[in-house]
C-alpha cells in the first residue's frame, strides 16, 4: 500500500473516532439532561398529588389537580397507594400496577421500569407513583443518532479525501525522486527542489550520489569500448602475420601453433570486452532470427576445434524463433562453448535449443574433468549473464559431474511453438 494512501486511511480513521467518541459522548450528555428535565417535572407532579391528596379526607383529588396530569404534555399517569392498597390510578396513559414495586415497599425513589420512568413518594401513610413513558424520549435519541453517524461518515471520508490530495502535494516530490531512480539507466536527471526542508535536501544528496554512479559507469563503459577498439586490430594483424608465416613455413609450426592459440585467445578477449561493453551500455540491435540457425554456424565454427581437443561436439536443435541481438547472442553461445571444450572431460558436447512454457531456449553441456575447476565467475560467463539480461532472458549455470549451462530467451510472437517443432526437425544430420 502506497504511503499516500496510508495517510489517508489514517486521517479518515482518527476522524472517524474522534468524531465516533464526540457523538457518542454528546449521546450520554443528551440522554442524561433530558432525564433529568423528566425527573424534575415528576418529581413537581409528585409532591402536587401528594398534597392534594392528603388534603381531602377520602384521599380524593380534586378535578384541577387530575387535570395536571393531563397537562403534563398528555403522557402521564399516576398511582396512590394507602397502605399498600390502591385508592386512585388515573392519567393519560393505562400503566401497569404497581409502576414500581421496589419503590413501593421503600416508599421513595426514581427508576426506569419496563420503557417507565417512575417517581414514587410517600407521606402519612399514602403513597404517590407517577411515571412517564420512555419511549418519546428514545425515539428522540435514534433520530440524534440516525443524524449524527452519516455526518460523521460523511466528515470522516472528507478528512480521508483532503489527506489524499494533500499527501499527494506533499509526496510529489518524492515521487519525482522515485521516477528518476528508475530512469537512472536511461539517463534520467534528478529534479532540483527549492527549499530546506527534508525532501529538498534528500534531493540534492541523491543528486549527487546519482551524478558519482552515472560518471564511474560512463567511465567503465568508456574503458571497455577503448580496450576492445583498440586490442580488436592489432590482434587481428597479429593473428593474420602468424597464419602467413605458417604458411611459408618462417618459423617452427610448434611455435607458430602456439602463438596461433594465443592470438586466438587475445581475439576472444576483445570480442568478449566489446560485448561485454555494447550490452552493459544497452546497445542491442536485435531482430528477428532463429536460433537453429545461429547454433548451425556456431557448430560449424567450432567442430575443427572440437576434433583438435577431441570431443564429440553433437548438435540436436529445434526452431525457436527468438527477437534479439545476433552478434550478442552469438558471442554469449561462443563462450559457452569455448568453456566445455577448454574446461570439460573430452567426450561429447552437447548444443541445443527448443521452445518450451518458458520460452525459446539454448543449452550447452558436456562431463567436467576430474579435478577441473570450472569457471562459474569469469569475464566469459559474466558476457553471457550480462548479454541475457539485456535481451529480457536469464543464464542459468549448473556444476557438477556433468555442466549444463541453459540460456532461455522470449519468445518471438507470431510464432507458434507446435509450428516450430514440425519446421525444425528433432536433430540436425551434422550432428
Amino acid at each position: 500500500m502506497k504511503l499516500r494512501t496510508r495517510l489517508a486511511l489514517l486521517a479518515f480513521s482518527l476522524t472517524a473516532g474522534g468524531l465516533a467518541l464526540g457523538l457518542g459522548g454528546l449521546y450520554l450528555l443528551l440522554q442524561r439532561q433530558a432525564l433529568a428535565q423528566m425527573d424534575q417535572a415528576l418529581d413537581s407532579l409528585a409532591h402536587s398529588l401528594l398534597k392534594a391528596a392528603l388534603a381531602d379526607p377520602r384521599h380524593h383529588l380534586p378535578p384541577e389537580v387530575e387535570d395536571e396530569l393531563a397537562q403534563e404534555e398528555g403522557v402521564s399517569s399516576a398511582l396512590i397507594y394507602k397502605d399498600g392498597r390502591l385508592l386512585y390510578a388515573g392519567g393519560a396513559l393505562d400503566v401497569p400496577e404497581p409502576l414500581d414495586e421496589s419503590g413501593l415497599r421503600r416508599g421513595w425513589g426514581r427508576a426506569s421500569v419496563d420503557g417507565w420512568r417512575v417517581h414514587t413518594l410517600s407521606a402519612q401513610g399514602l403513597t404517590v407513583q407517577v411515571a412517564r413513558p420512555l419511549a418519546p424520549l428514545r425515539n428522540s435519541l435514534v433520530l440524534y443518532v440516525e443524524l449524527a453517524a452519516p455526518l460523521g461518515a460523511l466528515l470522516g471520508l472528507m478528512a480521508g479525501g483532503v489527506a489524499w490530495f494533500w499527501a499527494g502535494r506533499a509526496l510529489m516530490d518524492l515521487e519525482r525522486l522515485a521516477q528518476a531512480t528508475r530512469g537512472f539507466s536511461e539517463g534520467a536527471g534528478v529534479p532540483l527542489l527549492q527549499g530546506q526542508d527534508e525532501v529538498a535536501e534528500l534531493a540534492r544528496s541523491f543528486a549527487e550520489l546519482l551524478g558519482r554512479l552515472r560518471e564511474q559507469r560512463r567511465w567503465e563503459q568508456q574503458f571497455l569500448a577503448f580496450a576492445a577498439h583498440e586490442l580488436r586490430t592489432p590482434i587481428a594483424a597479429f593473428r593474420a602475420g602468424l597464419e602467413t608465416a605458417m604458411l611459408q613455413g618462417v618459423l617452427d609450426s610448434a611455435q607458430i601453433a602456439r602463438l596461433h592459440r594465443q592470438a586466438l585467445r587475445l581475439e576472444h578477449l576483445t570480442q568478449n570486452l566489446l560485448a561485454l561493453s555494447r550490452a552493459e551500455a544497452g546497445e542491442v540491435r536485435p531482430q528477428t532470427l532463429d536460433l537453429a540457425d545461429l547454433l548451425r554456424e556456431v557448430y560449424d565454427r567450432f567442430q575443427p576445434l572440437a576434433l583438435e581437443r577431441g570431443f564429440d561436439l553433437r548438435l540436436e536443435v529445434n526452431t525457436a524463433w527468438v527477437f534479439a541481438d545476433p552478434g550478442l547472442l552469438e558471442q554469449a553461445i561462443s563462450n559457452l562453448l569455448s568453456n566445455a571444450l577448454w574446461h570439460g572431460r573430452p567426450g561429447e558436447v552437447g548444443l541445443f535449443c527448443g521452445v518450451d512454457g518458458e520460452g525459446a531456449w539454448l543449452e550447452v553441456t558436456n562431463a567436467t574433468a576430474t579435478g577441473q575447476r570450472v569457471p562459474s565467475e569469469g569475464l566469459g560467463l559474466r558476457v553471457v549473464r550480462t548479454v541475457a539480461q539485456s535481451l529480457g532472458g536469464r543464464f542459468e549455470l549448473r556444476l557438477g559431474s556433468f555442466a549444463q549451462a541453459r540460456l532461455v530467451l522470449p519468445l518471438q510472437l507470431g510464432f507458434s511453438p507446435v509450428l516450430q517443432d514440425g519446421a525444425g526437425g528433432r536433430k540436425d544430420p551434422r550432428r
